[in-house]
């Protein structure tokens, strides 16, 4: 009977503990719910983050910014069209947040850009939604690029509708400020570069398709829906800002090396924002359920579990999908606005 009070004694000490861990999670916002000096915080953040140090080893990594885009392109043939894609990504974006709170003085949550607000569902030719503040020069991440001519090799999905291609022209994140080394020639960082192709942007980011998603039954089909397959044909809220940003010739639409644009951060925590919604229709069972394949687009092959390993890098300590199912647990700590 005393082994049973001290047993229980320990477990309830031990779940105290854990339900401690996360206390005051910061509270993720779409971009403009924040303030104008909260934005101007982000922004300098992020900047301080491209001045830091690099720790990831990889090549070409010069700053710890470049590091986040260096891991991401070194794991890009194994992160993509998998069972781990949206929980791999919800680790990354949070240890991006933590650097940026930790190493820069950031005093706010990881915002999100929920595209799907602005998103023409009429009009697929429409740039209102390149003309709201997140391309702000002065409230945003700056605009579009100057339009370049892309050949076939480089566009081998003969995309048509594209508007830039060139380096981004206003905002915080131009040249000589702002520069890329990842994924370029030693001594020859190149610029940050977009090119809109708004036939994307708002055909692939309609709410009807996160909806769509949203709508799914398990873990399973909600992270293929969330991505559908590599297809202009079929679109997906993955692809929207990807390529809808990036373009052809933009880096957001580089699938190795997306992370060089800031704006990959608020639209993958958006993404994530989708799937936390999308688990808390079902908290009992979605806290608790994987599934997809572990090889990229292996519908028959082996799946991943509960105690498959996420490992990115040097970023951070490698854990396990179980451990990132909760945002509010031991290895994560934020909730959302929304």
């Amino acid at each position: 009977m005393r082994f049973l009070r001290l047993s229980l004694g320990v477990f309830l000490l031990v779940a105290d503990s854990l339900a401690d861990t996360c206390k005051n999670p910061p509270i993720r916002k779409e971009w403009r719910q924040l303030d104008l000096d909260e934005r101007r915080d982000y922004i300098r953040a992020v900047l301080c983050l491209a001045s830091q140090p690099a720790i990831s080893g990889l090549e070409n990594a010069a700053t710890h910014f470049d590091d986040f885009q260096a891991t991401h392109s070194d794991q890009t043939p194994s992160i993509h069209w998998v069972g781990h894609f949206a929980l791999w990504h919800r680790y990354f974006v949070a240890t991006y947040e933590k650097a940026l709170r930790e190493e820069c003085g950031y005093r706010g949550a990881q915002p999100y850009w929920n595209w799907s607000l602005d998103a023409s569902s009429t009009d697929n030719s429409s740039m209102a939604i390149f003309k709201t503040d997140i391309f702000d020069a002065d409230r945003g991440f700056g605009g579009n690029g100057k339009y370049l001519p892309a050949n076939a090799t480089q566009n081998p999905f003969n995309l048509t509708g594209r508007t830039g291609g060139g380096c981004v022209e206003n905002g915080p994140f131009t040249p000589p400020d702002f520069m890329l080394a990842v994924g370029h020639p030693k001594g020859q960082p190149d610029c940050l570069r977009r090119d809109w192709i708004p036939w994307i942007m708002n055909y692939f980011a309609q709410q009807s398709l996160v909806d769509h998603v949203l709508a799914q039954p398990d873990y399973t089909s909600f992270s293929r829906a969330l991505e559908n397959i590599p297809s202009f044909a079929q679109p997906n809220i993955h692809g929207s800002a990807h390529f809808g940003v990036g373009g052809v010739l933009g880096t957001l639409g580089n699938s190795a090396l997306s992370p060089g644009d800031p704006l990959f951060f608020l639209h993958h925590c958006n993404l994530d924002r989708v799937f936390w919604e999308w688990q808390n229709r079902d908290l009992p069972t979605r806290f608790h359920q994987v599934g997809g394949p572990i090889t990229p687009l292996d519908y028959t092959g082996k799946n991943v579990t509960l105690d498959f390993r996420v490992n990115i890098g040097k970023l951070a300590p490698n854990t396990t999908l179980e451990s990132l199912l909760n945002t509010q647990g031991n290895t994560l700590c934020y909730s959302y606005s929304e």
